[in-house]
């Protein structure tokens, strides 16, 4: 039986927009805890802010821009959404929904849930799509974590 503590960490760690499930897979299987719950506490933390960031977006990034203080934050925003703008652009405009649920499904650095919902918005892709998009993309990244996550742990 896992603790309440170590099931609440996977899915923090899962939520969190750098880790996601990248980190929580891991973290939970080391932990002993059994993997179909690792999987799905990981799942619905990796799932949990999209429909936030896909609803508040605009408002945030029109909030963001209209501050007429050159704040560190502000500047850290723009640089932000303007390097996703570039590094999405070829992607999911020659590839759309697809395109959108590769970039979630490839765990690396800089991609995910958090990062696709951003990319949705930037490229207006209407809510259920996107939704849909990113929920597929979770599901192969988790896939590919837990095979890598297992495969490693036979090394170690």
């Amino acid at each position: 039986m896992s603790s309440a503590e170590t099931l609440l960490n996977i899915f923090l760690i899962a939520l969190s927009p750098v880790l996601e499930s990248r980190v929580a897979i891991p973290y939970g299987i080391s932990s002993g805890v059994e993997l179909p719950i690792v999987l799905l506490i990981s799942f619905l933390g990796n799932m949990v802010p999209v429909p936030f960031l896909l609803l508040t977006m605009q408002s945030i990034e029109r909030w963001m821009t209209r501050r007429e203080d050159d704040s560190y934050l502000k500047r850290l925003f723009v640089r932000y959404i303007n390097n996703l703008r570039k590094r999405g652009a070829s992607t999911i405009n020659k590839y759309g929904f697809i395109g959108l649920t590769i970039f979630v499904a490839l765990p690396v650095p800089g991609t995910g849930a958090w990062t696709g919902s951003v990319l949705a918005y930037l490229f207006g892709i209407e809510l259920k799509r996107s939704t849909f998009a990113i929920l597929i993309g979770v599901l192969i990244s988790i896939f590919i974590i837990t095979i890598a996550a297992i495969w490693f742990s036979y090394f170690l």
